[in-house]
């Protein structure tokens, strides 16, 4: 009997004729690539291939592309509307970039089901920097948020401190560099932390975009293109 498994797509696109070619993250196997054979022709009453949808699904042969064999609705597509469906996009593309192929990842896969849903309710910057930074975590690329990297005193939440890519966290004791982030935007970053005002939040969003550059590339994330658009438009610009 073939294996089923909890999964949500991240990523479609046309494949051959007719098929599509499916990224997934599933619960129990990590990341995976499957062909859809048929699926840009659908049968009737056949399940969307669509993200955001919780998915059982199955597939069979080896190599880095098996084949899809069944899917199955687990429950209703997570509503996403306007810049939320957005930052789900945000979220499925850090997946693809940061997460290899067949190594499982559980908890990164119920982090990525409760953000879809705290998106959903209106969360924004909170339920994003914890996904991030729980991400990290599971890659064992986090940084230390509480001490400097060089004299490893407490970060406080009115100190200053920089980012240095090579070794982390930095205090002003210990740099000449700029120091462009604020304490409680550093602390703010940890799992347990309480709501931030608006410039620490905008302090902790840069930080972890400079935490992830290194692990992200060059190459710019078509989703953070969609966003600055869709901000640029809001603001008649």
């Amino acid at each position: 009997m073939t294996e089923a498994h909890n999964a949500y797509i991240l990523h479609r696109r046309p494949y051959g004729e007719t098929s599509l070619l499916v990224e997934l993250f599933t619960e129990d196997v990590g990341r995976v690539g499957l062909v859809a054979r048929g699926a840009r022709r659908p049968r009737k009453g056949a399940t969307p291939l669509e993200p955001f949808r919780p998915l059982l699904v199955t597939w069979s042969g080896r190599g880095e592309l098996p084949t899809l064999r069944g899917s199955e609705p687990q429950g209703s597509p997570v509503a996403l509307r306007g810049e939320a469906l957005y930052l789900g996009f945000y979220l499925n593309e850090l997946l693809l970039r940061l997460f290899p192929r067949f190594d499982p990842y559980p908890r990164a896969y119920g982090a990525y089901r409760e953000t879809l849903a705290a998106l959903a309710a209106g969360g924004r910057d909170r339920p994003l920097r914890a996904f991030e930074a729980g991400l990290l975590r599971e890659l064992g690329l986090a940084p230390d948020w509480q001490h400097c990297a060089r004299c490893g005193s407490a970060v406080t939440t009115s100190g200053a401190y920089a980012w240095e890519p090579e070794l982390g966290i930095v205090c002003g004791r210990c740099t000449t560099a700029v120091r462009p982030y604020s304490g409680q935007a550093v602390l703010g970053l940890q799992a347990e932390a309480g709501e931030l005002g608006p410039e620490a939040r905008r302090q902790a969003r840069d930080l972890m975009r400079a935490v992830l550059a290194p692990q992200l590339g060059a190459r710019p994330l078509e989703s953070r293109e969609l966003l600055r658009a869709l901000y640029q438009g809001k603001s008649g610009g």
